[in-house]
């Protein structure tokens, strides 16, 4: 009992002399001697820093563990190239086939105009005429020659030259009788000249003329398989993250990433089948063709991007063989790369055949609209070509003749893959798949413009 007393003496000995300690330190009766850093470092004599408790010379961000910084919790999905292309193909419907190679037609309207080659001797008005195709003319069509305007030499009334077709031989071969020829008229006069074809004068008991049929132009275009796959660890999903950042958002960033891929391909790829060697088996693949890699779309080469900034001339000419003799709709777009978008903002639009009108939205992208007599081209920087080092190109699109083909069952889809009752792996994984391509039809109503 004595001892168990003297005991308890001690202990609140003890604690008066460390509650006087602390009372003498705060009056500042004492100073303290020592202090143990968490490092194991003791500090003699002077004051307590950051640098010494994290045991470090000089300030470094990467030591100061003992701050708590300040981090966003949300991550922001940087998404810096937009998908125009796609966007002008979801609007129309999406075709779909069985095989990998989609084939598909096209067939444009009946022609009104053609070149002739050459020409056989003029004898009593007749002559056969070399065209580059005589299958848009019938027998008994009219035919003009308005480049052939020489009055009383070269044509006896009228303003230009006019003939009817007597027979069509081939398919680059007319006969022709000149309705109103003149004195002087000869064979080297139709060399090179343009005829346009006119309506048909028949005679009072004809009952029938030859017919006209347009078959369609056959295309086709591969099957190209897109894929992407995200995974998610167990132990990444259930550790404690400083930002919001999970399966789903993977999945949102593969998508993005997904679309810029078939974009790109779109634009850009070549059609074919290719035998390759990957991981030592040889593996048919299937590539499908882009935009600027079809060489049946028209190409407007060596476009001068100086000469638009002078005057509106050039740039009314552009829109002239844009809109003109293909048959395609009043309005169309433009996708630009940055140098062309630069020449096409120089441009003069102060007459009242060509306006610049403020921007409008068109199927959620806002669009430029530069209106003309011609037609509407609208307009959109496309940073895509820029990131082809085409800066100066462009891509004139008519959408209704533009669209994309899935294989059948195999659209866009985002199919989870299981690998961890099989033992492969500890993780969630996902495979974004679809298997399309790009189908152009009537390609007279598309342009590219290879500005320099």
């Amino acid at each position: 009992m004595k001892r168990l007393l003297n005991f308890k003496g001690l202990i609140s000995l003890a604690v008066l002399m460390t509650v006087g300690l602390f009372v003498a330190i705060i009056a500042g009766l004492l100073i303290p001697t020592s202090v143990f850093a968490a490092v194991g470092e003791v500090v003699a004599g002077g004051t307590l820093t950051q640098q010494i408790a994290t045991g470090d010379d000089a300030y470094s961000e990467t030591t100061q563990y003992l701050d708590m910084k300040d981090v966003q919790r949300k991550v922001e999905l940087y998404k810096p190239y937009q998908t125009p292309l796609l966007t002008l193909l979801s609007q129309n419907n999406v075709a779909s086939t069985d095989s990998w190679e989609k084939q598909y037609y096209a067939v444009d309207a009946r022609g009104l105009y053609a070149t002739v080659a050459s020409s056989t001797a003029i004898s009593s008005d007749v002559s056969t005429l070399t065209v580059d195709d005589a299958t848009m003319f019938t027998k008994r069509n009219t035919i003009f020659f308005t480049s052939i305007t020489t009055s009383t030499t070269k044509i006896s009334s009228g303003r230009f030259l006019v003939a009817l077709v007597l027979s069509r031989p081939t398919s680059t071969t007319l006969e022709v009788q000149f309705l109103n020829p003149g004195t002087t008229l000869a064979a080297g006069d139709l060399a090179g000249a343009v005829i346009y074809r006119g309506g048909s004068a028949m005679n009072e008991i004809d009952a029938s003329t030859s017919a006209w049929g347009k078959m369609p132009e056959k295309d086709y275009n591969y099957i190209q398989m897109f894929m992407e796959q995200v995974e998610e660890s167990e132990f990444q999903k259930i550790m404690k993250k400083e930002a919001d950042w999970g399966m789903a958002d993977l999945k949102r960033m593969a998508i993005e990433d997904f679309k810029l891929q078939r974009e790109r391909t779109f634009l850009a790829g070549i059609r074919g089948v290719h035998n390759v060697d990957i991981d030592s088996e040889t593996k048919r693949i299937y590539t499908a063709g882009g935009f600027l890699n079809d060489t049946g779309i028209p190409t407007m080469a060596n476009e001068s991007l100086s000469a638009i900034g002078s005057s509106s001339a050039t740039f009314v000419g552009w829109l002239k063989d844009i809109f003109t003799g293909n048959n395609g709709s009043r309005s169309r777009f433009l996708l630009g790369g940055a140098d062309l978008m630069e020449a096409i903002e120089k441009v003069h639009v102060d007459n009242k055949f060509l306006m610049a009108k403020e921007s409008q939205v068109v199927y959620g992208i806002d669009w430029v609209k530069m209106v003309s007599t011609f037609g509407t081209l609208n307009l959109k920087y496309y940073e895509q070509l820029d990131l082809l080092g085409k800066e100066k190109w462009g891509m004139v699109i008519d959408q209704p003749n533009i669209l994309t083909c899935d294989l059948i069952e195999n659209g866009f889809n985002v199919r989870p893959i299981d690998k961890k009752s099989s033992g492969i792996a500890k993780v969630n994984s996902a495979a974004i798949e679809q298997a399309s391509t790009l189908l152009i039809k009537n390609k007279n109503t598309h342009h590219i413009i290879q500005g320099v």
